[in-house]
């Protein structure tokens, strides 16, 4: 199956994240703090990036901004977990995130199904190539 990174300020999300894709078959690794994973997306390969918004250290979109300017890490694909609805997000962040996540951005709370069949659609997915 995949290996997946998450990123997340919560640990119990993380936790959770966790359960659910390990008993999906997934290699799961996970993290609280941004510089440790991008350390893991340049130590080794990942099929998925899932990570939340609102973090303390950097927010989602620039953290995918970091990803877009690294050669290496470009190319990453990304799934947006949040308990912010997309429409309250403000103007900027919002477009941003439309532009960048379409399709993959999960509102919390979701179910497990609704994230296992998420991620198989974006694993799915052919791999873009910038």
């Amino acid at each position: 199956m995949a290996k997946i990174l998450s990123l997340h300020t919560e640990s119990e999300i993380l936790n959770l994240l966790h359960l659910i894709l390990k008993r999906a078959g997934h290699e799961h690794l996970y993290t609280t703090d941004a510089q440790v994973a991008l350390a893991i997306l340049r130590r080794e390969p990942i099929d998925l990036l899932i990570q939340n918004l609102m973090r303390p250290d950097i927010n989602g979109c620039e953290f995918y901004q970091m990803l877009q300017n690294d050669a290496q890490l470009r190319n990453t694909r990304v799934l947006i977990i949040s308990a912010l609805n997309p429409a309250l997000i403000p103007e900027t962040h919002f477009n941003m995130i439309s532009k960048l996540y379409p399709h993959n951005y999960l509102i919390m709370p979701f179910s497990p199904q609704t994230l296992l069949k998420t991620v198989q659609r974006i694993l799915d997915e052919p791999p873009t190539v910038q």
